[in-house]
């Protein structure tokens, strides 16, 4: 990805007061997460993976690991944690230590849209929350998933860039701007490409609404800590972040960009 910056700020930060106390305004629970996820949606995708003590889950794109250190909390599995950012991984992996999590939970800096640096057929389910939209060469994404899991096994990730409207130019720069490789998916294209790469019984929900929520509520916590933020980030940092989250809550509430979850498996033959 050309720019990582935005990403390794936010990881970096993701420990401190200020960032948690506004994570609990934004999502209702704070589980370190950067991105729309909430942790009753994230439990729900737990459900949906069947997830238990015995699971292997490969999470694709963690950041500095709190959603994924959260599963390891509540379901028991083990998970194995991939990022690009030097900066998440190793606030990952602290935090996991810090836990008591370091034999559970297990985090590497890898560029997940190369070769996986995993045998075939070794994890459970391979989760991705809010970053395929990162990936533009995502078939052969999608297949290194398919390799990596165990037949019968569950993918699952969220797309939250799925064009289902007219968008402006300015909104779309507003949208992707200091986030790297960014990729505006049409409808259809994800389950197409799933289904390439030979994943089955694929399953898709709008989660739309998530998105719209978590933004504002974002926004707002934000304002109410304003003078904190700005000392922090400076006047004119704190400003485009807010608007890119207006913006992000506006094309979510009128459905223009939209939100969507998919699940597939691993055919067992």
């Amino acid at each position: 990805m050309s720019d990582t910056g935005y990403y390794d700020d936010a990881h970096k930060a993701s420990g401190d007061a200020l960032r948690a106390a506004i994570r609990r305004d934004a999502f209702g629970e704070d589980i370190g997460q950067f991105s729309w996820l909430t942790a009753d949606e994230h439990r729900r995708f737990f459900e949906w993976l069947g997830l238990d003590s015995s699971s292997h889950v490969l999470e694709v794109a963690c950041g500095s690991g709190g959603p994924a250190l959260f599963m390891a909390e509540t379901v028991g599995c083990r998970v194995t944690g991939v990022d690009i950012h030097e900066g998440g991984v190793a606030t990952a992996s602290a935090a996991a230590s810090e836990r008591g999590l370091a034999d559970r939970a297990v985090f590497k800096c890898v560029d997940a849209r190369r070769p996986l640096p995993f045998p075939d057929a070794g994890f459970d389910a391979v989760i991705c929350i809010d970053s395929i939209n990162h990936m533009y060469e995502r078939g052969a994404v999608l297949a290194e998933w398919l390799r990596v899991l165990r037949p019968g096994g569950l993918a699952l990730f969220t797309d939250p860039i799925m064009v289902s409207g007219l968008l402006r130019r300015e909104e779309m720069l507003i949208r992707s701007n200091a986030m790297g490789e960014f990729v505006f998916t049409p409808p259809g294209v994800d389950e197409s490409l799933l289904r390439e790469a030979g994943f089955a019984d694929v399953r898709v929900e709008d989660v739309t609404s998530n998105m719209a929520d978590v933004a504002e509520a974002w926004a707002a916590s934000r304002e109410r800590h304003r003078d904190d933020l700005e000392r922090i980030e400076g006047t004119e940092a704190y400003a485009a972040f807010q608007h890119f989250l207006e913006v992000v809550g506006t094309l979510a509430r009128e459905r223009r960009l939209s939100r969507i979850a998919y699940v597939a498996a691993r055919p067992e033959q």
